[in-house]
């Protein structure tokens, strides 16, 4: 990991960064960034993705198709990738908001050289994860602010990361600075649908928790889900084979349920999935949703063609190209 520094970039001035004498900081002629753990860092220690760091810290590999032993993950990255993945070999790939590093694993694994960065301290799961490819570069940056060289990118990848920035319009267009011309952008998005947005009877109880917990001191956060998810969870497993119990649970229980949908296996595993997701769910400090065509429509005001964009996995799904 981090084999060749020379890729940073200054992210104000796009010069190139060196480590200093003491090897403690990257430096260009006008600013300096510490490194930490061996990761450079290019957003403050304090920031709005707290709880996404201790989340992916905590799970580092709950998620992991390594760990799991299905393919849970490759299969998403497969279908965003619309049949492409296996053109990663040997190709430059930015992936952008890398949590514990489960595409990162993925991308790897396929032969892709990875530049990848997440916003909170997620990056030392990665780096524990995957930190032992040398194909693999990571920094803590921000999305608005990327530590690298623009328009240099065969591939850029941001999957469950767009919904939780400031801005998903301005946070596609600054990956879109990344895509080299030929190249290809991968994205995802929560969508919009009036049941992910309205209260109970018509949409779930999640924004309801979600209010509550946010509104708790961030430390408070990670145990009162354990507890949510230990009141509630039994519930939906003991309800597992009904399927309208299920969708009654929903309107009252903030718990993120996988059983039947994913092939976890046991029902520990289930309930670490759900308190990892749960609280992903619960604690996220910005929450938007797009429809299909908005993100389409995103995509074309930049130029992009050969634009798929449909509804799936995640909510909305979408690779396109930039022109040569």
């Amino acid at each position: 990991m981090n084999s060749d520094l020379t890729v940073f970039r200054c992210p104000s001035t796009s010069e190139v960064l060196r480590y200093d004498e003491a090897g403690q900081q990257l430096c260009s002629r006008s600013a300096s960034f510490p490194v930490v753990a061996s990761i450079p860092r290019f957003v403050p220690k304090e920031n709005y993705a707290a709880d996404f760091g201790l989340q992916w810290n905590t799970f580092s590999k709950t998620q992991l198709d390594s760990f799991v032993g299905q393919p849970i993950t490759e299969t998403r990255l497969s279908r965003c990738f619309d049949g492409l993945l296996p053109e990663v070999r040997g190709r430059l790939v930015l992936e952008a908001g890398s949590g514990a590093g489960r595409f990162t694993e993925i991308l790897l694994k396929h032969g892709a050289t990875v530049h990848s960065f997440d916003y909170s301290t997620a990056v030392e799961a990665n780096a524990r994860n995957n930190g032992h490819s040398d194909r693999l570069t990571l920094a803590q940056a921000d999305i608005r602010s990327i530590p690298y060289s623009r328009a240099s990118y065969d591939f850029v990848v941001c999957l469950g990361v767009l919904q939780h920035t400031p801005s998903p319009e301005a946070s596609i267009k600054h990956l879109w600075d990344m895509v080299k011309p030929g190249g290809r952008l991968v994205v995802d998005h929560y969508i919009f649908k009036w049941r992910n947005v309205l209260p109970p009877p018509i949409g779930g109880a999640g924004w309801l928790w979600r209010r509550v917990l946010l509104a708790l001191p961030s430390s408070w956060r990670m145990p009162m889900v354990r507890r949510i998810v230990g009141f509630w969870f039994p519930v939906h497993w003991m309800m597992r084979d009904s399927l309208l119990m299920q969708r009654i649970l929903r309107r009252l229980s903030p718990v993120h349920f996988y059983y039947p949908s994913l092939p976890l296996g046991t029902r520990d595993r289930f309930l670490e999935w759900a308190v990892l997701d749960t609280h992903d769910a619960t604690t996220d400090y910005f929450r938007h949703h797009r429809s299909v065509e908005q993100v389409r429509r995103s995509l074309e005001a930049l130029g992009a063609v050969d634009i798929v964009c449909r509804e799936g996995g995640n909510g909305v799904e979408a690779i396109c190209r930039k022109p040569r």
